[in-house]
């Protein structure tokens, strides 16, 4: 069992490889390509958007999605990986791919990163991956079916929209909830600031008006308020621009102190 285990999970060799090539598994393919247990891919393209190009410059940390120009129709017994090869690694590339399950026929797509600190020129003359064939042990009762099943152009990111939708919704209230959080701190931040100058402006004030016998304290007093509920209400107005109940109130208590402070000022207090 053990032996039958060991030889189901086993790589196909270049004899089994190019009896697949024969078989049109792998299409489009030259059979000088053919490795011992794999087979060198060659690169039609790289995708970038909407365009195709023939050669790119990856920056560090930039990614690429590579089109092959062969062609994988994988039988129900049959799954498929792609994997980097050696020099590509050394240049200092990674490879992301799918496994490519019983079932799927597709254009080889693969993405590469540049994860090095050098820029790398790449083009389509030289191989970027392999790809290597492996038999699957048992009957494939659902072969793949996914949208990318018969993928011959490259079709973008894919939608996933119906899949994850409630995952999605999820991440966006939690991203409301942050942000909402995010402008209550900055709201008290500068409320608990503006109540602070506040108290140390009218402090500062009073001693001065004491000093000088007092006269003006009521009228400054005032004035200070309302200068400070104007500025709390301009606050207000740029954390939350659409509920005008934040403007109107401090608004509508500085107009008030200044109102006091005109009247306080010609009864002769000030």
């Amino acid at each position: 069992m053990a032996n039958h285990m060991r030889e189901a999970n086993m790589l196909l060799s270049d004899e089994k490889i190019r009896a697949l090539i024969e078989g049109g598994v792998l299409e489009r393919a030259n059979e000088h390509n053919v490795g011992p247990v794999s087979y060198d891919l060659t690169t039609d393209y790289f995708s970038a958007g909407d365009g195709r190009l023939s050669n790119v410059r990856l920056m560090p940390g930039d990614s690429v999605f590579v089109a092959a120009k062969e062609v994988v129709s994988l039988p129900d017994d049959l799954a498929a990986r792609v994997l980097l090869r050696n020099s590509r690694i050394r240049q200092g590339l990674s490879l992301d791919a799918p496994l490519y399950f019983p079932g799927h026929r597709t254009v080889v797509f693969f993405r590469i990163t540049n994860v090095c600190a050098d820029e790398i020129d790449l083009d389509c003359a030289k191989g970027i991956a392999q790809i290597v064939f492996e038999r699957v042990e048992g009957p494939v009762e659902r072969p793949y079916e996914g949208e990318f099943s018969e993928e011959l152009d490259f079709r973008g990111m894919g939608s996933y929209s119906d899949v994850y939708d409630e995952e999605i919704k999820k991440l966006e209230r939690k991203a409301d909830e942050i942000k909402g959080i995010e402008q209550r701190m900055y709201e008290r931040v500068l409320a608990l600031m503006a109540i602070f100058a506040a108290i140390f402006t009218l402090v500062n004030v009073n001693a001065g008006a004491l000093s000088q016998g007092g006269g003006t304290i009521v009228v400054v007093n005032l004035v200070v308020i309302g200068g400070f509920s104007v500025l709390v209400g301009l606050i207000a107005w740029l954390l939350r621009p659409g509920e005008k109940r934040w403007l109107y109130t401090p608004l509508a208590v500085g107009i008030v102190c200044f109102i006091a402070a005109l009247a306080c000022s010609a009864a002769g207090l000030g």
